[in-house]
């Protein structure tokens, strides 16, 4: 298996063969926009944002985790947590008023008995109700060999330059789960 440590130089090439590896195991997209904007910021402030973004994040994903899998996520976190890939857009929008930070993230290894609504009403509670970010939230099933574009679609900052869009400390790869088929 692939893998990816914060030593290694981050390329846009090195985060699509990545996603590209773990496709099979991807099952849904997910869009969560926030409250921050990076309109007339300078680097310090945008930092600053990204950083709290980040928390904000952080402490989502681990709501999610308790609502998909309670305590097993933090018992047997290999095993019952979810695939969780997120990349960040928005940091470098300093033009558009409009344009907020925001989250596109890859999940996989979600309970089966869950629907695609079923997932964005809990990933909603986690992130509106508990994370107080953004009720702007898009979800899609991937079907595997027809919407692979959703798969670079989250990188596409990176190839603006944006290198630092894949946000390493919110990934979660549960790698005995996705390696049990």
């Amino acid at each position: 298996m692939f893998g990816i440590n914060k030593g290694m130089e981050q390329t846009i090439e090195i985060i699509r063969d990545f996603l590209n590896q773990q496709q099979n195991h991807i099952t849904h997209y997910l869009v969560a926009q926030s409250f921050y904007r990076a309109y007339h910021k300078d680097a310090k402030d945008i930092e600053r944002m990204k950083t709290n973004l980040g928390k904000d994040l952080r402490y989502a994903l681990n709501c999610f985790n308790r609502e998909l899998y309670g305590n097993r996520a933090k018992r047997k976190p290999q095993l019952y947590r979810p695939l969780f890939i997120p990349t960040l857009e928005g940091t470098k929008e300093t033009a558009n008023r409009q344009k907020s930070f925001h989250y596109n993230i890859y999940l996989g290894n979600i309970p089966s008995v869950l629907t695609t609504e079923d997932i964005k009403v809990l990933w909603k509670h986690c992130w509106v109700n508990k994370a107080k970010q953004k009720n702007d939230i898009y979800i899609t099933p991937i079907k595997t060999q027809t919407e692979t574009h959703l798969l670079h679609y989250g990188t596409k900052e990176g190839q603006k330059g944006n290198i630092d869009c894949w946000d390493f400390a919110n990934t979660q790869i549960p790698f005995i789960a996705l390696n049990a088929d």
